[in-house]
């Protein structure tokens, strides 16, 4: 039998359902989040609308051997369970009158790891519970939402409805939420999640995986950049982790209603590249959006979870896109990596496969060596040169960061063999263009590639 561990967590409560912030306590079923050590340990929380005890019995079997309590009473429960086994499921209750529930820890090691990704669930319940019927039909390990759980953070009826629909999923799979801006003013988020780290960014891994959770609604840069810099080389270094994959709420590419959100692009985006990060997920605009490999990294947007859909359109980075309802589920084996993107009703609408095998520079923008530029970042000009193997139709046109062509540079066939172009930097009415990113897109008969270039001035 385990030992069992007394953990406490000091928790200020806050009482407001008479105010103008209409947040208070109110009863949920349990449910479960990664703890820094989550091969090992787990976060379990409830909450209660009347003060109770903070009591939870756990075990490998159903008899539920373990129980921790911590002393006094609240509304607000987060119970951290110690000294569990990597990767074994264990079963647990709340007490005195919960059912039996029960999780698995994550693994070292695992051949085959099933996720979901998914976010935006605020404001329409049904859509919302459409979703998550489907979702509970396919095995997953844990959960990622990107954000904006609920359409005010401050509604004590809008947390009630997020984990009345969820519960079901919340009480056995372990959940990584990122904050939205619905989730104004924040704190009744944190109040409500024990989380790693400092809660409103973290990371964990699930065995060859590194997830970041990082937040758009604070400062880009200073603690949280510092953060995210020391956490992406660890990762990078670490030779047992053959993903990096990264979740928050607003997108650095989006042809949706709100669009790219240029500040997160210009904050991360570099260091998303520079460390080999392999899949980005984010939430804002509800549709779904899947772009190109972007420098070695391809992002979605997955904010299909609930909220009223809008339109979305496409962009020279874009792969794919719809305004639908979804969540995306990815499957992982070794060092390939198969995401499915899935509507309510089981319609699998897109689809992405990595094969990471043998590539040995994550972070290479030209890995391919389809068409080959430099110098990157460049002043007076950049160089291209790509190969072909027969005559075909090439593309090769200029993007300013919004989606606008500034430059073509060819459109038409090109023949066999070795081509080579210099662009100055100068846009189709032969005025320079300003310094700043841009995205060259190579287009040979269905094939698209893209890649940033940054034109600077010396």
């Amino acid at each position: 039998m385990q030992k069992s561990i007394y953990y406490a967590i000091a928790i200020s409560v806050f009482f407001f359902a008479n105010t103008s912030f209409g947040f208070g306590p109110f009863n949920s079923k349990p449910y479960l989040t990664p703890t820094p050590s989550p091969t090992n340990s787990i976060f379990v929380n409830w909450n209660t609308e009347v003060e109770e005890s903070t009591i939870v019995a756990y075990g490998l079997t159903s008899s539920l051997d373990d129980t921790v309590r911590i002393p006094g009473i609240t509304t607000y429960h987060h119970v951290k369970l110690n000294g569990l086994v990597p990767g074994s499921e264990y079963f647990y209750k709340v007490l005195p009158g919960g059912d039996v529930k029960n999780f698995t820890t994550f693994p070292t090691h695992s051949d085959t790891i099933f996720f979901i990704a998914f976010g935006d669930t605020r404001s329409d319940s049904v859509a919302h519970q459409s979703v998550i019927n489907r979702m509970a039909a396919y095995k997953s390990a844990f959960i990622m939402h990107s954000g904006d759980l609920v359409y005010s953070g401050s509604t004590t009826s809008d947390w009630r409805k997020f984990f009345n629909i969820e519960d079901t999923l919340l009480q056995i799979k372990h959940f990584l939420p990122a904050i939205g801006n619905h989730e104004s003013p924040y704190w009744p988020y944190d109040t409500l999640f024990a989380l790693p780290d400092s809660e409103d960014y973290y990371s964990v891994n699930y065995a060859n995986i590194h997830c970041i959770i990082l937040n758009t609604q604070i400062d880009l840069y200073g603690a949280q950049r510092d953060w995210l810099i020391n956490d992406l080389a660890v990762a990078s270094s670490d030779t047992t982790i053959d993903w990096i994959i990264v979740n928050f709420h607003r997108p650095p590419y989006s042809s949706g209603g709100h669009g790219s959100q240029t500040d997160v692009r210009d904050a991360w985006c570099p260091l998303f590249e520079q460390y080999g990060v392999d899949l980005v997920f984010t939430g804002h605009d509800h549709d779904y959006e899947r772009t190109m490999p972007i420098n070695g990294v391809v992002y979605i947007v997955t904010g299909g979870g609930g909220a009223p859909l809008y339109a979305v359109g496409t962009s020279p980075w874009t792969a794919y896109s719809e305004k639908t309802y979804h969540f995306c589920l990815v499957r992982i084996v070794g060092k390939t990596l198969l995401l499915q993107a899935i509507k309510p009703d089981g319609t699998v609408f897109d689809s992405l496969y990595i094969d990471a095998t043998g590539i040995d520079d994550k972070a290479s923008p030209n890995k391919n060596k389809e068409v080959i530029f430099s110098p990157n970042p460049f002043s007076r000009g950049l160089n291209l040169r790509y190969s072909l193997p027969a005559r075909q139709m090439v593309s090769i046109k200029i993007y300013d960061s919004t989606g606008k062509i500034v430059k073509t540079i060819l459109d038409g066939f090109s023949e066999t063999g070795m081509h080579r172009f210099h662009w100055s930097g100068e846009n189709n009415s032969g005025n320079p263009v300003n310094s700043g990113i841009y995205f060259l897109v190579f287009k040979h008969n269905d094939h698209k590639s893209i890649f940033k270039i940054v034109k600077i001035h010396l």
